[in-house]
This record gives C-alpha cells, sequence and structure tokens, in this order.
C-alpha cells in the first residue's frame, strides 16, 4: 500500500468564546494523526487574530477562496468545494472534511477509516448526524464520480431520488449528495455509528463515531445562534411520513418544548429524540446543551473525551 498523503479540509469559523475549541481541534489532529497531512483551510470572515495563528501553524495550508454572500450550508459547501479542488491540486490521496469541534481521538483514525474504502465502498461519514464532520474519501472516487455536497432541483425531482429516499432515511444536511452519488452509481459507503457509552441522552451534541472520531456540533456557525429550523426530508413528503413530520414539528419546536430543552434536569431518550429529529432536521434551538457540554469539555477535555467513551467519571 502507498504512503497515505491526507488533506484535511475544513472551513474555519467561529465567534471569539471558541477559541478553546480551535485550539483542541488543532492540537487532536496533530496528537492523534501520524500519517503525512496538511489541513486546507479557508478563514473568510474568520477574526484577524485566529487568521494569525492558522497562518502560524507548520500544518495548515490557507487557501484564499472568493468570498461568499451564501451563508450556512451553503456557505460551507462553498468553500468546502474549493477546499477539495486546492488538496486535490497538491495529489492527496485522501481528503477528509472536518468542523472546528470534529477532530481524532484515536491514533490511526485515519489508516483504519481507509481501510474501510474499497473499490466500492467509497467513503466513510455518519450516516445520522452532521455528515461533513468527519466525511472520508479516496481522491480517485472524487474525481470519478464528482459528487456533489448538495443535491439539485433535478436530482430531487428525479426518480432515482423517489427511490433513495424510499431506502434510506435522511437529514438534508450537507453531505447528503455523496450517500445520493454512490446510491445511483451502484456504490456503498461505510457508516460511521455513534459509539458514546456516557451521555446518550441528547442526539447529535458530542458524538463519539466508531470510537474514533468527536464532534460537538453547533460551533460551527459564526454567529453560534440558532438556524431557522423550517427543513424537512424530502423523503418523507410520501404518505402518513408527511403527516407525522408536521405532527413532530409542532411537538419539538414548540416554546414549551424548546425550554424543556434547556433544563439540565431535562432527559430525552436519544433514540425516540433521533427518530423526530430525522423528520424535522437538526434541533438548533438546543443552544443550552450545546454550551453545557462545550464547556465540560474545554475544562478538561481528556476526562471528558474519556468518560464519552467509557461512561466513567475520572476523579
Amino acid at each position: 500500500m502507498t504512503t497515505m498523503k491526507l488533506g484535511i479540509v475544513v472551513v474555519y469559523l467561529l465567534k471569539k468564546e471558541n477559541e478553546g475549541l480551535l485550539d483542541l481541534h488543532l492540537s487532536q489532529i496533530e496528537r492523534f494523526t501520524v500519517v503525512p497531512y496538511t489541513i486546507y483551510g479557508s478563514v473568510n470572515r474568520l477574526l484577524p487574530e485566529f487568521r494569525t495563528k492558522l497562518y502560524r501553524h507548520p500544518k495548515v495550508k490557507i487557501c484564499e477562496c472568493p468570498t461568499t454572500p451564501l451563508r450556512s450550508d451553503e456557505e460551507q459547501v462553498y468553500y468546502l468545494d474549493h477546499l477539495i479542488r486546492e488538496a486535490i491540486g497538491d495529489d492527496v490521496s485522501h481528503i477528509v472534511t472536518m468542523h472546528i469541534d470534529s477532530f481524532p481521538i484515536q491514533a490511526g483514525w485515519a489508516e483504519t477509516l481507509a481501510r474501510k474504502l474499497s473499490e466500492t465502498c467509497v467513503f466513510a461519514a455518519p450516516y445520522y448526524g452532521n455528515y461533513t464532520a468527519c466525511l472520508f474519501f479516496q481522491r480517485d472516487f472524487y474525481l470519478k464520480y464528482q459528487p456533489a455536497f448538495r443535491l439539485s432541483e433535478r436530482d430531487l425531482s428525479s426518480e432515482q431520488y423517489r427511490k433513495f429516499c424510499k431506502k434510506f432515511d435522511h437529514i438534508p444536511h450537507a453531505g447528503v449528495g455523496y450517500f445520493f452519488k454512490a446510491y445511483s452509481e451502484g456504490l456503498s459507503w461505510h457508516s460511521l455509528m455513534e459509539s458514546n457509552r456516557g451521555n446518550a441522552h441528547f442526539v447529535f451534541i458530542s458524538s463519539i463515531y466508531d470510537d474514533l472520531v468527536f464532534h460537538l456540533n453547533a460551533a460551527a456557525y459564526s454567529e453560534n445562534e440558532p438556524v431557522a429550523n423550517t427543513r424537512f426530508i424530502r423523503a418523507k413528503k410520501w404518505g402518513w411520513r408527511y403527516f407525522w413530520s408536521h405532527v413532530l414539528r409542532i411537538i419539538l419546536l414548540s416554546k414549551t418544548q424548546q425550554q424543556l430543552a434547556g433544563a439540565k434536569r431535562f432527559v430525552i431518550p436519544r433514540h425516540l429524540l433521533g427518530q423526530g429529529w430525522k423528520h424535522i432536521g437538526f434541533p438548533m434551538f438546543y443552544k443550552p446543551i450545546h454550551w453545557h457540554e462545550r464547556t465540560q469539555l474545554l475544562e478538561n477535555p481528556e476526562s471528558y473525551l474519556n468518560y464519552l467513551r467509557t461512561g466513567k467519571r475520572q476523579n
């Protein structure tokens, strides 16, 4: 097997109070990535002090991308496309997308994911969660199939997409286009599954995937404010699923539910809430829970991550 040359692509977008997450993200990548790697980062709209920190980092290559007025997922996709092309131009063998709040937690993580891939199994990614927090693929797959992060209107109205929806539940996050491309070409993927033993009550917050990668979630938004949660899966537009998607939307997005969600003692079984959120998208109103988990992570990363992995608190 030839030596892996890994390109880690990240859209760097964060507020001042998340500097600790940026430092942890960089240190964890350096600590646990043993193959040759370069971080390809975009810094549009990033605070000057963070730009300076990244410019000085020996493993970070800042890619000067034209600024876009797009926001949310569309902005992320725009910059990711630029970063991937930059990495491909540097002749990387593998590419992985990450966020400022996602990073490896085990040495050999990249090699482990690379071994999951083949000519027919073409990428690895969280199947329930935010796909681009760790979307890992080979350059040959990208060059041959040219997958898109988002689906076009033509894709969404196609019979192929209708079949895809009937077979696979999904959230319309950036990255879903990779799943649809693989499905359309008769290919498969490796689903990174949540392996948390601790903190299993809040879906999509502080997730450990395959005991290899951590993702806090929600910190990548520059404003760190809830995004209007009006999207739901087009796969649910047929039959009874369309009706229940609206019922779940009313229940989970109600003012009372949002207030309860921020209460520390309020516990919602992850599997039940996850089923609901598959219908309406990620609940960005869970900011109090996100902030609570983020605080624990930054206070003692080693202890917190160990708790997530094992379910045991360190003294």
